[in-house]
């Protein structure tokens, strides 16, 4: 690639496609599938100029393009050196600003006879307070009375579905009984199977405690 940037300077022509297809193979080997390729990577990269001239498009690139370009460069550095130094300013003057009022800060504390490390410890200690009777108060949770209340509730509520849901299986063992011809003994195994340790065969479902 810097073998053909440098051809085009030494030379200062101007050429179309067909004749740097020619030239590419014998400045550097390219083969003329190729030119095209190289001539856009050049294009893109600014090593060389392209404009279209009548029908078709055309390439070069003197030495004093090398150097208007080069001088860009150097500007372009230039003014992002100057808009850092400017940045570089500007955050220096607040880091100073920032320094002078803390330490202003410092020494109205230091006249109450305290510390910005007194006052953050101070700070520490009663927060681990604060988390400390969080946690206390957690364990007095059980005896509000609102939550207690809306227990109750709960197991209330929970039983009359219990108590429904007896009845209905005591309805239940009464139209098995009929189907069975009142065989009790074959009815109740059936129960057992079926409910588990809540039903009592010749007592039936276990009391609900309320």
């Amino acid at each position: 690639m810097a073998r053909l940037v440098e051809w085009f300077r030494d030379t200062a022509g101007v050429y179309n496609i067909k004749e740097l297809e020619k030239a590419f193979t014998t400045v550097a080997g390219v083969n003329s599938m190729q030119t095209k390729d190289y001539i856009q990577n050049l294009v893109d990269e600014n090593h060389i100029r392209c404009e279209r001239i009548g029908s078709g498009n055309w390439y070069w690139a003197f030495a004093s393009d090398a150097k208007k370009s080069k001088d860009n460069v150097i500007n372009n550095l230039k003014n992002e050196e100057q808009t850092l130094s400017t940045s570089i300013g500007e955050t220096q003057a607040q880091l100073d600003q920032e320094t002078a009022l803390r330490r202003g800060e410092d020494e109205a504390l230091e006249a109450q006879g305290t510390s910005r490390d007194k006052l953050l410890q101070h700070h520490e200690a009663l927060t681990k307070e604060h988390e400390a009777l969080d946690k206390e108060l957690a364990t007095y949770h059980d005896n509000d009375p609102e939550i207690y209340n809306r227990k109750v509730e709960e197991v209330k509520r929970f039983k009359s579905i219990a108590e429904q849901w007896t009845a209905n299986i005591d309805n239940l063992e009464t139209l098995l009984l009929r189907l069975a011809n009142n065989d009790r003994d074959a009815v109740a195994g059936l129960m057992s199977r079926a409910c588990g340790d809540e039903y009592i065969i010749g007592e039936g479902f276990r009391e609900l405690n309320p």
